[in-house]
């Protein structure tokens, strides 16, 4: 019979590389990288309003991963869409069309 499956990894591996500070826009598809957010790390106070904005050619989303409780929904070229960050914490996202694409907001 079918074994059982193996246990949730006990932590969320993120994106790497450097955090921007001072941000407020995060872009889908910048940079000649269609499956890409740039920055992918930003780091916020608590209160402030990120907005994701799609450069790119293909439709993207930016949607939270662990609950998934904000999501921008699918934004065509030249969409944008403002969420904000009340709580402190790190929150992961993902493009759901394209889920190798992924991001973090530090919010503090």
């Amino acid at each position: 019979g079918p074994l059982w499956p193996p246990p949730p990894p006990s932590t969320v591996a993120g994106p790497g590389g450097p955090i921007a500070t001072g941000v407020d826009t995060v872009k889908m598809g910048d940079r000649n990288v269609e499956y890409s957010y740039f920055p992918s790390r930003i780091r916020v106070k608590v209160g402030s309003t990120v907005t994701f904005t799609n450069v790119g050619d293909l439709n993207h989303t930016a949607t939270a991963m662990e609950k998934r409780d904000w999501d921008t929904g699918d934004l065509a070229k030249g969409g944008s869409k403002a969420i904000t960050f009340t709580q402190p914490g790190n929150y992961y996202f993902i493009c759901t069309p394209h889920p190798w694409m992924y991001g973090q907001v530090i919010v503090e």
